[in-house]
């Protein structure tokens, strides 16, 4: 048989400009890079990975040959220097500015496409005008969503326009019934804004329904399959899952924090410290903060807290935000800004997990065998919490009035439950074992090959010699 040359694929990903977002991109982009690379395929993969000088700044030792960051230049808004052109310590108020200057600047992408002649485009949903801009150009589009299908798929049953609405056919994952679901979809993705150029409520629909042929989904099949499933009936698309996607955070912390927080957590005990976190970019607000500490306290458990604040000067609110005065645990340790947070996690002091539920918190939570003390707090993130209930991976939940609202008692309860309750014991067993499901799902290069064939077949590249 002749052995066919490898054919270059141009890949343009373009996520949206929060970490949260351009991680899992980077990593799919590594991964895609890497399996072409093995030769089956007979491609060669170049990613051009588009994003803000805000966000790129950060990534530039990742950059190779292969893997080429390029620079998104947003057009000026009032009080959106170039600086906040990503959601990095981004206040509030300012998201739908930025959500404005990122849709003004599809032009300027479009200009992109032209310049980097990509054979194949991956977006994200905030950006549903991306793939219009490439299929202007003949150049085929594919959604890759860095949420769960659980979640993906409950926000597009909701926003349908079903009359009446009907109920999301998975009770575990509903926040309550018909209403409860449909008042929280309007909350999240149906918020009015005068201003906006792409209605709030149709982003993700529109982001989905332009896809190419299929959506890929940060996901692992064994733990989603019938979100998955229920998703792709939705969208009358095929979902493939491209594994968790778990980036190692190792190494860097020795040169952030000297080793401190690891020294820390080699003076406790095996599975005793609760390790806190509430994700890069949520900022809690004092009086949240104040019921946290005392909570944490009021646990008696040894405690790992990782606190951000805005840096934003102007975002009134979070100028005053600050650690509780006087609040001196004598069993915690506080960091505030970045954690090694997979490198806390794997620690074997480390006992339990108290999270927001972010997707990625959720699967980096399962991937090294900590229950989870569950906290949503908004968007996608009861969703995720409902899901990791149902998996057996949450110990509890902090009972809230509405999300956002919790006491100093509640987090004890929590906190204590899943230490030292049946219910932590429980879902430490189940963590075991669904840290073997995560581990092999992660290190299964199938996945990843599955969608580079796909986009290779999108694009008409990388065909193999016949015989």
């Amino acid at each position: 048989m002749a052995q066919a040359e490898s054919e270059r694929m141009r890949v343009v990903m373009f996520p949206w400009l929060a970490h949260g977002h351009i991680s899992p991109y980077l990593e799919l982009a590594k991964r895609l890079i890497a399996s072409a690379s093995d030769g089956r395929h007979h491609l060669d993969v170049v990613v051009h990975l588009v994003s803000t000088p805000a966000n790129l700044a950060p990534l530039a030792h990742h950059q190779t040959d292969r893997l080429r960051l390029v620079e998104l230049h947003l057009p000026a808004l009032p009080d959106l220097p170039p600086a906040l052109h990503t959601t990095k310590g981004l206040p509030a108020r300012l998201m739908p500015v930025l959500k404005r200057a990122c849709d003004l600047a599809a032009p300027r992408f479009g200009a992109l496409l032209d310049e980097l002649c990509p054979d194949i485009l991956v977006y994200d949903f905030i950006q549903p005008w991306a793939p219009l801009e490439a299929k202007a150009r003949g150049v085929p589009a594919v959604h890759f969503a860095t949420c769960g299908a659980a979640a993906t798929a409950f926000f597009i049953h909701c926003l349908k326009t079903d009359r009446p609405p009907s109920a999301f056919p998975f009770e575990s994952i509903s926040l309550g019934g018909v209403d409860e679901d449909a008042k929280y979809t309007a909350l999240v993705a149906v918020r009015e804004d005068s201003t906006a150029l792409v209605p709030e409520r149709d982003r993700l629909p529109l982001s989905l329904e332009r896809s190419s042929g299929f959506v890929a989904v940060k996901t692992c099949a064994e733990i989603e399959r019938k979100y998955m499933d229920y998703l792709s009936q939705l969208l009358g698309k095929e979902i493939i899952p491209t594994g968790p996607l778990l980036v190692d955070s190792g190494g860097s912390e020795e040169q952030r924090d000297g080793g401190r927080i690891m020294r820390w957590l080699d003076g406790e005990e095996p599975g005793t410290v609760v390790f806190v976190s509430f994700g890069s970019e949520y900022f809690m607000s004092e009086r949240q903060m104040a019921q946290m500490a005392r909570g944490l306290e009021l646990s008696g458990a040894p405690f790992l807290w990782a606190v951000r604040f805005p840096n934003a000067e102007d975002d009134a609110r979070g100028a005053a935000r600050s650690m509780p005065s006087g609040f001196a645990p004598a069993r915690g340790l506080v960091v505030e800004g970045w954690a090694p947070q997979r490198r806390i996690l794997s620690h074997p002091s480390c006992g339990a997990f108290l999270t927001h539920c972010g997707w990625s918190s959720v699967l980096e939570s399962m991937a090294e065998g900590v229950p989870m003390v569950a906290l949503p707090l908004h968007i996608d993130q009861p969703l995720n919490a409902n899901l990791a209930v149902e998996l057996g991976a949450a110990a509890t939940r902090v009972k809230q009035e509405r999300f956002g609202e919790f006491t100093a008692e509640e987090v004890a309860r929590a906190v204590r439950a899943a230490v030292n309750g049946e219910e932590g014991q429980a879902a430490r067993r189940r963590a075991r074992e669904l840290r073997e499901v995560v581990a092999r799902n992660n290190g299964d290069g199938r996945q990843i090959a599955a969608m580079l064939q796909r986009m290779a077949r999108l694009c008409g590249k990388g065909q193999a010699v016949p015989n």
